[in-house]
This record gives C-alpha cells, structure tokens and sequence, in this order.
C-alpha cells in the first residue's frame, strides 16, 4: 500500500499513527505528478486533496475514511471500542477535532509572524480553538481519549495537540492543556507511547524542513 502525503499534515498524521499502531506495512509518498492538482494524483484523488491510500482495493480517501476502512481490513489490535456506544464515542472526538479544533489551530499558523499578524484574526481564532477545546475536553476520560486503551480518537488528538504544543506559546492568550486537564493528562499519556513519540518525532522534523524552506524563499 502507498499513503500520499507528508506527515506534517494532521490528516495524513492521523492516518500514520493507525498504520503504526497496527503495524502494517504502508509507503509514505509524494503525490504522483509532483503536486495534488496533478492529473496523476486527480485520477486518484478527484478532490486533489491528502490524504490517499492505494492498496489492492483502489484508492481510498479522506482521513476518516482511511482509518475505518483499516479497522475493518486489518482489525488487529483494534482500534475502536467493541460495542457501539464507545465506537460513537471515538467517531466523536474524532469530528470534534475536525469541525471545531483544527479549524481554529490551522487558522492561527498563518498568523505566526507578529509583524504581518492580523489581530481580529487572532482574536476570533483563539476563541474559535477555545470553544472547541472546551467540548473536546467534556468528551475525554483518560489516560488515553476513551479510557486505557488507545483508539482512533487518539489518532486524530496526537496531530492536533502537536500543534497546539507547538506554536500555541506564541500567541500567549491561554495555556491551553492547563485550562483542559483531561486533554493534558491524554497528551502526557500518547508523548509516552513509543510509536506515538517516533511519529511526532517525524512531524517536528517535516515541519522543521518545510519552515527552513520557507525561509529560504522568504529571503
């Protein structure tokens, strides 16, 4: 199987770390034709997004999707809850992080450089990323998102609090795991995961690339 896509992506992130965690045996791509508008890649991807998996079945697409249809292809160790509820429950936090999460965060990273920052922006992002934290945080037991074991909710937590702990000190409004000690307690447990640590090792480090380069143009 080939996933497209870089890790400093959240989506593509979300979807390493249910490959990892199951221990399949995916490579890690750019999209075909150098860029996601390429007809290669539209051929794949009709929406030219990331990411996208290839296997034998065909592409599959969108983050969400990627990750379900692994659970049920590959169903050992699982990754969602046996009974239904508790599989809601992991569907949940993960749309909350989509929906009212990543939005606000993402929103911020355009807003890094204090010379070029539009205040409102930051404003409204900031408070946009606290509404959504504060229900994502009513949604979470501990250790891990669902309790002790680690599920697709953390999938999609591990790429949204790596930014978060990121660039979140920049803007110095709110310390943002202070205010939500679930979703602290959450963070410390998945830091501590090995497969989890490898992968935010390889984010940092895709990331790190990417500013260096964007410097380098800058200049």
């Amino acid at each position: 199987m080939i996933l497209y896509g870089a890790a400093l992506s959240p989506y593509v992130a979300r979807v390493l770390c249910a490959v990892r965690r199951k221990g399949l045996d995916v490579r890690q791509a750019e999209p075909p034709g150098g860029n996601m508008k390429s007809p290669e890649y539209l051929a794949l991807n009709p929406y030219g997004k990331i990411p996208t998996l290839v296997g034998e079945d065909g592409p599959v697409f969108e983050s969400e999707v990627i990750c379900e249809y692994l659970e049920e292809k590959y169903p050992q160790p699982p990754l969602l809850p046996a009974d239904p509820a508790g599989r809601a429950r992991s569907r949940t936090v993960s749309r909350a992080v989509d929906l009212y999460v990543l939005p606000g965060l993402l929103g911020l990273l355009g807003q890094l450089n204090p010379t070029t920052r539009d205040s409102a922006v930051v404003e409204e992002k900031l408070a946009e990323l606290r509404r959504g934290l504060d229900g994502l945080e009513k949604l979470l037991k501990g250790p891990y998102a669902l309790g002790p074991e680690l599920t697709l909710a953390d999938c999609a937590l591990v790429p949204a609090l790596f930014y978060l702990d990121r660039f979140m000190p920049a803007f110095g409004k709110f310390d943002a795991l202070a205010d939500h000690p679930t979703l602290r307690t959450v963070w410390t447990t998945l830091r501590a995961e090995p497969m989890v640590a490898s992968l935010l090792a390889d984010m940092a480090a895709s990331l790190d690339d990417f500013l260096r380069r964007r410097a380098a143009n800058a200049s």
